[in-house]
């Protein structure tokens, strides 16, 4: 129980004052709704490639564990198929909001929240999972992104939406980074120090973006919506973690450790963010990222021990 409380006061509250401070700020006023686009504008175009960039070129592939991450994918698109199937067939969503609320029941905030804790907590090389769940989400991402723009346009056709996409920061930071680590001459310091001072603000001011962003007036219309997508992120993805990365994978917890955490981590912002960019169910996604955050900060410690 003191090492719960330990790493919740040491590295979990950290973290998670930030985004109160930003929850206060924009309940207060001092930060509008317009602040927050701003500065998540930042953080999409700069801050979070550069992250992508600076762990690309700083990780040591023979570290990697290829398939300690694609047991966690399998989870995640598991819950990302039933979060689908549930708001489609029990909501009677259409197909772009129950493909919206899969994601957000799948997606974990762990570029903002999860990465941060790890650093603060654990040996960098237990963060090495973490960074390998964040590149391998880039590309679900970007999947999704060329099915909502295919659905909102069919006209468009595949191709062209997948073209689309070369003007995306994160997929266009994945490449860049890959072409770094091959170069055989080494990366030049001036550039792994840059991507890494670059990619340390994207966390601060991504949860104080998000507090703001969240602390505007939510209907209570989509209250059941929110509850469900809560329970798939903050309790069916745990128990198929565990049940795949644990039981079926042969992993022992110590080594699965922070993957484990990403399965308890809140609803990713970028869920709310592809909401109201598709006109999506933004309201249920904004309950959900508020509650699965309260329920993250209390179970993030006790994974970061067991």
């Amino acid at each position: 129980m003191a090492a719960i409380l330990d790493t919740l006061l040491s590295s979990v509250l950290p973290v998670a004052l930030i985004f109160v401070m930003g929850y206060l700020a924009g309940r207060r006023g001092g930060f509008s709704q317009s602040d927050a686009a701003s500065i998540f504008k930042f953080i999409a175009q700069v801050s979070a490639p550069a992250i992508i960039v600076d762990i690309i070129i700083t990780t040591n592939v023979a570290s990697l564990n290829p398939a300690l991450t694609g047991l966690y994918l399998i989870s995640e698109l598991l819950v990302y198929a039933i979060g689908f199937f549930i708001t489609s067939f029990w909501f009677r969503l259409g197909f772009k909001d129950a493909l919206l609320c899969g994601l957000a029941a799948s997606f974990a905030n762990h570029v903002l929240f999860v990465y941060p804790i790890t650093q603060f907590t654990f040996d960098p090389v237990m963060s090495i999972p973490v960074r390998s769940i964040i590149t391998i989400d880039i590309i679900i991402f970007t999947l999704t992104i060329i099915i909502l723009d295919i659905h909102q346009a069919p006209s468009t056709g595949p191709l062209k939406a997948l073209a689309g996409q070369v003007r995306n920061p994160l997929l266009l930071a994945l490449l860049l980074g890959v072409l770094i680590a091959l170069n055989p001459f080494g990366t030049p310091l001036a550039l792994i120090r840059c991507a890494s001072f670059i990619a340390d603000a994207a966390a601060p001011c991504g949860l104080f973006a998000s507090g703001i962003l969240l602390a505007r007036p939510i209907s209570k219309s989509s209250l059941k919506l929110a509850m469900v997508i809560t329970g798939l992120k903050m309790l069916l993805h745990p128990i198929l973690g565990f049940l795949i990365i644990i039981l079926a994978g042969g992993y022992a917890i110590e080594e699965a450790r922070t993957t484990l955490m990403v399965t308890v981590a809140p609803v990713g912002v970028m869920a709310l963010t592809f909401a109201s960019r598709y006109d999506g169910k933004t309201d249920a996604i904004a309950q959900s990222i508020i509650w699965s955050f309260c329920l993250s900060v209390l179970l993030i410690p006790v994974f970061a021990v067991i």
